[in-house]
């Protein structure tokens, strides 16, 4: 079996002299094009207090794993074993290059992830609030080799003017600046159309969206743990080194930036992927007062393989909510980890 690494980005946005940095360089700011306040709201840097569930799901659920990239500005967990010989403790200024440093860019961290020394060629990208809940295999990720990935050419509901918006527009403007994206969708048919791997519904929208069309919307995936080939961002760092160098030189986020979604939609575009379906791949969960049963239910459940917690709304008590799906966590996960003191 092809080595399969697991890449987690971490911060602990509470950290005092972390939150003094961060403020100076916001208070410098003179890029106008941060327009979308949500781009960088506290809620992109609030430590939820439960990573180490993530280590404990990973040991339990993914036994396969080969080693796990934590990525961080040099914050440590102070309950992190940093003797565990599956664990690469990696901070920005390991492979960043010095000139964009410090950042709080998560776009930047991720799209330098191919400078990771050791990194292996097949990796998959975590963020702390997304945890796998059942027992995946490595096909759940990869296939023949290939990366799994969500395939849906309509265009999402959720496009808008928000700063996420914007990139996953961006994305869609290099492709097609680098792809004949529609002969992209023929050449390789049998994937973009594969009901046994799609099911009959996402294969007929996707037949429908670019016969309407007439070109491949993509760029665009939901907030899950996606699988990456190394390979494809050195090739994206070659071919356009421009997009990727404006992205990594801003120190937060910014309108005129793209993100990691290129990088799977760049395989959709080479033909380098197995086609999923996002929807049997994992679910985003609201995190708020209102959904925190069901939340918490479909961690005790096991409902679906991987969930994404998404704290991004404006909640009163997040501590709250924080501490009840610690506790559904607790409840799936009781055993400590090797990745824990």
């Amino acid at each position: 079996m092809d080595k399969i690494d697991f890449v987690q980005t971490w911060v602990d946005g509470g950290d005092v002299a972390w939150r003094k940095s961060r403020g100076d360089y916001e208070a410098q700011a003179t890029d106008m094009s941060r327009t979308d306040a949500d781009a960088n709201a506290e809620s992109r840097y609030r430590d939820n207090g439960l990573l180490k569930y993530w280590f404990r799901a990973v040991e339990k659920f993914t036994p396969w794993v080969n080693r796990i990239f934590l990525v961080t500005c040099g914050q440590k967990p102070g309950w992190l074993n940093e003797e565990c010989p599956r664990l690469c403790f990696v901070e920005h200024r390991d492979y960043i290059p010095a000139e964009w440093l410090p950042t709080f860019h998560s776009n930047t961290i991720e799209l330098n992830l191919h400078r990771l020394a050791g990194l292996s060629e097949r990796f998959v990208l975590f963020n702390d609030d997304i945890f796998p809940v059942r027992p995946l295999p490595p096909e759940f990720f990869f296939r023949g080799g290939l990366p799994v990935v969500p395939c849906d050419l309509g265009i999402p509901s959720w496009l808008g003017n928000s700063n996420i918006s914007r990139i996953a527009i961006n994305n869609c403007g290099v492709l097609k600046h680098n792809f004949d994206v529609e002969g992209c969708v023929w050449r390789n048919w049998r994937k973009f159309f594969d009901v046994a791997a799609l099911g009959p519904v996402r294969a007929a929208k996707n037949f429908a969206s670019i016969a309407v069309n007439r070109t491949m919307i993509q760029g665009c995936f939901g907030h899950i743990a996606l699988p990456h080939l190394k390979s494809t961002l050195e090739e994206m760092w070659r071919v356009r080194p421009d997009v990727m160098e404006r992205t990594s030189r801003h120190r937060l986020r910014a309108d005129d930036c793209v993100n990691h979604w290129l990088a799977a939609a760049w395989n959709l575009a080479a033909g380098r992927f197995y086609p999923g379906n996002e929807r049997r791949m994992g679910a985003h969960l609201a995190l708020s007062a209102e959904n925190l049963g069901n939340v918490t239910a479909a961690i005790r459940g096991q409902a679906y393989p991987q969930i994404c917690l998404s704290d991004k709304y404006a909640e009163a008590d997040m501590e709250t909510c924080f501490r009840a799906v610690g506790e559904a966590l607790e409840e799936l996960l009781p055993e400590k980890s090797a990745f824990e003191k």
